[in-house]
């Protein structure tokens, strides 16, 4: 019996010890590629009036590094293209000029090593909004009023399946506006390749 129960807790040690080992070293990020390009059929911005613009919008961003440690507030990189589609409702227009934006890692959701979404902050994305009433205002966000970007990840693949973005941003109108969008497929800027995101 004795060696029984030593077995046991010999065993029940060696498993805690190696989830907390796997979780302790899973401080950092690996992702497939530096290149990522998303896309979105309808991004809705809710304006200062309460009128709703609609848009297909398409981001490509590049990262500093295909590693990075989960640190709140790291800058992974910078949105460096950005394209407006059609219009279903109002107008838009991307104020490239403002190019790059930055993109800050703000944290996960899921349990270790389970992550089943990135989160990132994006700061200085800017454009106009032209509602469906002819009101024009001027968008942009900031440090305490970002974007977000959620990247939803297989726990089994490791790929990266679609993201959504939203959030309230200041506008020239007075009133903060809101936005939000579809989930939109994710692949390598110059491919349709699939990314994977692992802990390491």
């Amino acid at each position: 019996m004795k060696i029984c129960k030593l077995l046991l807790a010999a065993v029940g040690a060696t498993v805690l010890l190696g989830a907390l080992v796997s979780t302790a070293s899973a401080g950092r990020l690996e992702i497939s590629t530096k290149e990522i390009s998303s896309m979105w059929r309808s991004v809705e911005f809710e304006g200062a009036f309460g009128i709703s613009t609609r848009c297909q919008v398409t981001l490509d961003s590049t990262l500093h590094e295909r590693t990075m440690v989960k640190r709140l507030g790291t800058l992974m990189g910078y949105i460096t293209r950005a394209f407006l589609g059609t219009c279903s409702s109002g107008s838009a227009t991307i104020l490239t000029e403002t190019l790059p934006w930055h993109v800050k890692y703000s944290g996960f959701s899921g349990t270790l090593p389970n992550i089943t979404s990135i989160i990132v902050h994006v700061i200085g994305s800017s454009f106009r909004i032209r509602e469906a009433g002819g009101i024009t205002c001027l968008a942009r966000t900031e440090t305490n009023r970002p974007a977000t970007g959620t990247f939803h990840r297989n726990t089994s693949t490791h790929f990266l399946t679609e993201v959504g973005i939203g959030g309230t941003i200041p506008t020239s109108c007075g009133p903060e506006g809101t936005f939000s969008s579809d989930s939109g497929p994710i692949s390598v800027s110059s491919s349709s390749s699939t990314i994977s995101v692992s802990l390491i």
